[in-house]
């Protein structure tokens, strides 16, 4: 196979920066150049890809024959990469990482020379993220790694193509530019609004009168007239007032009326008045954050608005890939915004233990960091590209407990309440490994009782499993007393920070996913257990045994249990079969389940937990996944393992009955007649159990802070106006086709809000958010080359000499008389622009 590929170019990566030696010889990894090539998907007619890796030797002395390994990741691909060149193997380091070593055939090569490395595994390649990346080489002799820097890295995509065109343009069709008085004032939308004569002008003689005591909303609006305006409004001789007022309203809910001369924001509540705050906030220009501007008008209007659901959450991981504290913030601040109130911290996972606990330093010291070595738990492994240094700003990193106090008193104050989440017993293996290193640390020194304190792994344990990222040690063991107090001590270091930051936490997240078929069957701890308590038949009675010792010791701290769904279905099967069983000590005791896996015969999960008496959080998969890619793209971002996100379809979510509208799997194919007839339908006792919707945004890929606002962005509104606005009228229609087409136009006013008023608002607000800009849509027609785009407003320019369209390329805007090669791209408001497309106009 090596012999028949043909290699068109080279990627240039720069391999550490030192020599290594062997012998006599000197080897220089600067002289080292490699490339990634795609050749195929579904290779040999199965569900797998085939590409290559080219490495040249382009001076120096050749690369050794032996004594060195080359390391990258590579994520949801399988654990078998075969290697087709008999010359070198490939070899599996436990999760998502794999090294290249030399076969005895190997000869090394020399200036001038190439190896190449055909490879197989599992899976399609959809996009760039589905190459490896992260590599370092080790050499034998020193056991030395040389970082690649990532910048370094291209890919040859071979025939994976960029955004399609004709397939953009057929989603945009029905999308159509609509006048700014046809849109809403703001979003989510109010369930009333009332459009009055002038305006109200937010200038130096507004004051601002707190008559109902909140004192932090108060604070806080005057903090954000400042940044806009440049001077603070004062509490009292202003000639025009904003007014906060205490009237009897439901939680969370207010009424704002604006006047010419004065502003009243009426609530219950701090979070009621708040929500006002951000509704006055999203009635300003759209222009407004992008620069001092004195006066600002703002229509005079009268607004009653409360929320459809009480929870309205995201959900961020950081434990795949850290984020630092200022981008926790700036999140927050969007979250506000759109009246989240919700936000998900899941800071510890399988690879990496990213929060600070006073007692146990290992968590941290071990737990959140990533490198070479790691064999004996000095760090943790390199994963999803993170390489061998620990100074990777990305794979290593955490918050500290003053870190964490100040995020919870910038939530508080934005009435966001943070859950934090610790990962168990399954994703655990960051804090399974930090303890196993903190037993050693203490037995090395003779101190046996300190060393099994906080142990969370039985030492003998010999079972056999793989978890869902490829892990064989990331579970913690249920049997061992050491388990639960450390679930305790993390628990108890938790809410001494909260009540700290003045935040309230009433629940925590245990995770309860993805524990593994096979975890537990050949530990000697748990066999112990079993014999012992006879009531304990299997592994997934062990699994349900944990949680209902953990939400005890939760009960007795004043806190609440909550967990993803596998808390109310078990523990993996072999046939991967999942079915919601009704476990009284849970629902009794009013444990909120995440209600995730919603697809693949699995659809009616949701509503089984919610019916079966669960307090329910719909995080569905096929509709509020934000990792997932939006569209088919080698150069689109994110993952395919399931399918694509587009935002029109996020919006399309019917909460009640989200049957009604799915059309098409996760992929893209139609579902078949009748599909969902036998599934479990909500009840109406059981829609009184769903507290609310969740986006998530698993970390993997998110490698930078930009990265992970465009994943997010524009998706969380849709989300937002999903769990805020009231229920749309198109959701009760009863006939397919009328519901389909009420829908559209329900899309089409949505798409222009968010391309005339809230985008251009977000390249401004808090310095501005990196959202996605959708690639244009092309085709021709009638001799004609014709663009759209998916959000109305946003400029769409282009060329037809080859080149790359920029910001001062000319606009399109009619239908072109051109031939040969046109190429577009759409614009936001600071002149940053999205995917290019292509299309040949004959």
């Amino acid at each position: 196979m090596s012999k028949r590929l043909t290699i068109t170019f080279l990627i240039v990566l720069l391999v550490g920066s030192g020599n290594l030696g062997y012998g006599q010889a000197v080897f220089n990894t600067k002289d080292l150049r490699i490339k990634w090539a795609f050749i195929t998907n579904h290779y040999q007619d199965k569900p797998g890809f085939l590409a290559a890796l080219t490495i040249n030797q382009t001076a120096g002395n050749k690369m050794p024959a032996k004594g060195w390994k080359l390391y990258f990741s590579l994520r949801y691909h399988g654990i078998n990469l075969t290697s087709q060149n008999k010359d070198v193997v490939i070899e599996h380091g436990g999760g998502d990482l794999f090294c290249i070593k030399p076969a005895a055939s190997f000869k090394g090569i020399s200036k001038g020379s190439a190896l190449i490395i055909p490879f197989n595994g599992g899976g399609i390649i959809a996009n760039y993220h589905d190459a490896p990346s992260g590599f370092f080489w080790v050499s034998d002799s020193d056991n030395l790694p040389y970082d690649i820097p990532e910048s370094n890295i291209t890919h040859d995509s071979g025939t994976l193509k960029g955004a399609d065109a004709q397939e953009i343009f057929n989603l945009n069709k029905g999308t159509t530019n609509l006048p700014d008085d046809k849109l809403p004032a703001f979003l989510p939308q109010p369930v009333t609004y009332t459009q009055n004569k002038g305006y109200f002008k937010l200038d130096k003689s507004v004051s601002i009168v707190n008559a109902g005591g909140f004192m932090n909303e108060a604070g806080y609006l005057a903090k954000e007239i400042s940044a806009i305006t440049s001077y603070t409004p004062v509490s009292a001789g202003g000639r025009k007032k904003i007014v906060l007022r205490r009237i009897g309203l439901p939680k969370e809910a207010y009424d704002l009326r604006i006047a010419a001369d004065s502003i009243i924001i009426s609530a219950s509540d701090g979070a009621g008045i708040f929500y006002g705050i951000q509704s006055l906030k999203n009635m300003l220009p759209a222009d407004a954050w992008s620069s001092k501007q004195v006066p600002l008008n703002i229509p005079c209007a009268t607004v009653h608005d409360e929320p459809r659901f009480s929870v309205r959450a995201f959900m961020l991981d950081v434990s795949r890939n850290f984020q630092p504290k200022a981008e926790i913030m700036k999140l927050l601040d969007v979250m506000a915004l759109y009246k989240l109130n919700t936000f998900h911290f899941h800071f510890t996972d399988d690879e990496g233990w990213r929060i600070e606990i006073p007692g146990l330093p290992e968590l941290t010291a071990i737990g959140s960091n990533r490198g070479y070595p790691y064999m004996r738990n000095e760090r943790m492994q390199p994963s999803y590209g993170s390489g061998a240094s620990t100074a990777n700003k990305m794979g290593s990193g955490f918050y500290s407990r003053n870190d964490f106090i100040e995020i919870l008193q910038y939530a508080q104050s934005r009435h966001i309440k943070v859950i934090p989440e610790i990962e168990s017993p399954g994703h655990a293996r960051a804090a399974v490994k930090a303890m196993e290193a903190r037993y050693y640390k203490y037995m090395k020194a003779g101190d046996r009782k300190k060393a099994a304190e906080y142990l969370l792994s039985d030492l003998q344990d010999s079972s056999k499993y793989l978890s869902a990222q490829y892990f064989k040690d990331n579970v913690m063991n249920p049997a061992l007393p050491s388990t639960y107090r450390f679930v305790a001590k993390v628990v108890d270091e938790l809410k001494a920070m909260y009540q700290e930051a003045g935040a309230d936490l009433t629940m925590i997240h245990m995770g309860g996913d993805e524990v593994p078929a096979g975890t537990w069957e050949m530990s000697p701890a748990i066999r112990a257990m079993m014999k012992k308590n006879t009531v304990l038949h299997n592994i997934n009675d062990v699994f349900l045994s944990y949680f209902k010792q953990v939400q005890q010791l939760l009960g007795r701290r004043g806190l609440k249990l909550y967990a993803w769904e596998e808390l109310a279905i078990g523990t993996e099967k072999n046939n991967q079969s999942r079915k919601v069983i009704s476990i009284p000590e849970f629902i009794n005791n009013g444990v909120s389940v995440d209600a995730w896996y919603n697809v693949g015969g699995n659809e009616d999960i949701p509503y089984q937990a919610a019916n079966a008496g669960y307090k329910t959080v719909l995080t569905c998969i096929d509709y509020f996944y934000f990792d997932l890619a939006y569209q088919r793209s080698f150069y689109e971002p994110g993952d395919e393992w399931l399918g694509f996100l587009e935002t029109k379809k996020m919006l399309s979510f019917i909460p009640y009955n989200y049957y009604r509208n799915a059309k098409v799997d996760m992929p893209g194919n139609p579902y078949a007649a009748g599909y969902f007839e036998n599934k479990q339908r909500l009840t109406p006792e059981g829609s009184k159990n769903i507290r609310g919707i969740q986006g998530a945004l698993w970390g993997e890929n998110i490698k930078s802070a930009r990265q992970m606002e465009y994943m997010i962005l524009p998706r969380l509104l849709a989300l937002a106006e999903k769990a805020w606005a009231k229920q749309p009228q198109w959701e009760t229609e009863q006939d397919t086709a009328k519901l389909s087409a009420q829908y559209e136009q329900y899309w089409n006013i949505f798409a222009n809000q968010l391309g005339k008023k809230e985008l251009p608002k977000l390249a401004w607000y808090r310095g501005g958010y990196y959202f996605r800009i959708p690639a244009a849509g092309l085709m021709q027609l009638d001799g004609l080359g014709k663009a759209n785009q998916q959000f109305p407003g946003m400029a769409i320019r282009y060329t037809t000499n080859g080149a790359e369209p920029g910001s001062q390329s000319t606009i399109y805007n009619r239908p072109l008389k051109l031939k040969g090669k046109v190429k577009m791209r759409v614009f936001d408001a600071r002149g940053r622009g999205g995917e290019t497309t292509t299309i040949e106009v004959e």
